[in-house]
């Protein structure tokens, strides 16, 4: 995960970065005290989202937990450099069209992300992302709140099935 991605997750967890979050995090490899490193191993991202959530919701089923935290971490993301970028270009884009991108995007994140898109009726779509790792909520709840950034209303995302660490998600409106 590139740095700007870790920087989104960071500011999700604003508020909470003293104490024993920023000491796990450093056993993880991630030291606030120094500047962030250009980019993360996938397993190390894994663990900071597990870490985050359950920071952020300790008496939230986990599952629920992952998505609350992708939601946070969306509103976070759109603050950083990449992230206003990216919010204005789903802007100008709609649904359709910035969902049709996905893959594209998630590119912007990571080096390892692919989606695949498949468009089933004119707002009805399913995307199939290769590496969710052990968190498919989170990463639909990125698909979902990243889709809303474009203004679409009455979006509906939900993870339709999971193998291994891959996830299909679909998105309707």
């Amino acid at each position: 995960m590139f740095s700007h991605t870790v920087e989104g997750l960071l500011l999700a967890l604003k508020g909470r970065l003293e104490g024993p979050l920023r000491e796990k995090l450093k056993a993880l490899g991630l030291d606030l005290d120094r500047e962030l490193e250009s980019a993360y191993p996938n397993a190390q991202w894994q663990q900071m989202l597990l870490l985050g959530a359950e920071e952020l919701f300790p008496n939230v089923p986990m599952p629920r937990a992952k998505w609350l935290l992708g939601e946070r971490f969306i509103s976070g993301y759109f603050e950083t450099n990449m992230g206003r970028a990216l919010k204005g270009m789903l802007k100008l884009l709609g649904p359709a069209r910035a969902l049709e991108r996905t893959s594209r995007n998630m590119a912007t994140g990571s080096n390892f992300l692919q989606v695949e898109v498949e468009r089933l009726a004119p707002t009805d779509y399913r995307l199939k992302v290769n590496d969710c790792g052990l968190h498919p909520e989170f990463m639909g709840a990125l698909c979902h709140f990243g889709t809303m950034a474009t203004g679409v209303k009455g979006l509906t995302t939900v993870v339709e099935s999971r193998a291994g660490i891959s996830a299909t998600f679909r998105a309707r409106w």
